[in-house]
């Protein structure tokens, strides 16, 4: 004899209350001051990575060619807004975006960058990938993670208890986006595109800000 399901059987209902109760617990704002909060608190972050940026030199162009810098930050604003179209905004559902397009952003980002980041410095000759002895690439380490920083922080702040279902995913991909907004202005502060110094400088705080944000989003993103 075959029983019928119950509903402990499935955890749409309990899902369901979770999210209800969490909705009801925090007093809902108008729409105006949700994006006037938003706009705020990542103007300020924005503005914090600007000036670190500038502190550290700002625009750095040195030997390469004007159309190099602008095609290679061409490609990281690019992933930027990729990353953040994905990672940040929620899509149509109220639950975020799924599984699998979070991951894919996670996983295919870093590779992207660095795929496009040689690609266009090699057209421009292999002169331009040579290595730089004193230059090893944690300045570019230290620079990215510095700027990123703030970014996750703000973003995390504001989406704070809205992810019932993958807030580990949901915050490394905050994090992704954090790491390639600030890699972007790292890759006008930094002229080197000597293979090593890449996968050290430019390539790896990708990978450090989005387990960070993985951290940060199973503490403060999940109901």
């Amino acid at each position: 004899m075959t029983s019928t399901p119950s509903s402990h059987d499935d955890p749409a209902p309990e899902l369901k209350q979770r999210v209800l109760a969490a909705v009801k617990a925090e007093p809902a704002a108008t729409r105006r001051v949700v994006r006037q909060r938003e706009a705020l608190v990542l103007g300020i972050c924005v503005a914090i990575a600007l000036a670190i940026f500038v502190a550290f030199g700002g625009l750095r162009r040195y030997d390469r060619p004007v159309m190099l810098v602008a095609w290679t930050c061409l490609g990281w604003l690019a992933a930027s807004s990729a990353a953040a179209w994905i990672g940040v905004a929620r899509g149509r559902s109220m639950l975020g975006r799924s599984t699998a397009a979070l991951v894919a952003l996670i996983v295919a980002t870093p590779l992207a960058i660095l795929a496009w980041k040689i690609g266009v410095t090699v057209s421009f000759g292999a002169q331009m990938m040579a290595p730089w002895p004193t230059r090893g690439g944690f300045r570019c380490l230290g620079l990215s993670l510095a700027m990123a920083a703030p970014l996750l922080a703000g973003c995390i702040a504001l989406r704070r208890q809205s992810d019932p279902v993958h807030p580990g995913l949901a915050g490394a991909a905050l994090g992704i986006m954090a790491g390639v907004a600030s890699g972007t202005l790292v890759d006008l502060w930094c002229p080197i595109a000597y293979l090593p110094h890449l996968l050290l400088g430019h390539i790896l705080p990708l990978l450090v800000v989005a387990l960070f944000g993985a951290w940060a989003g199973r503490r403060f993103l999940g109901l």
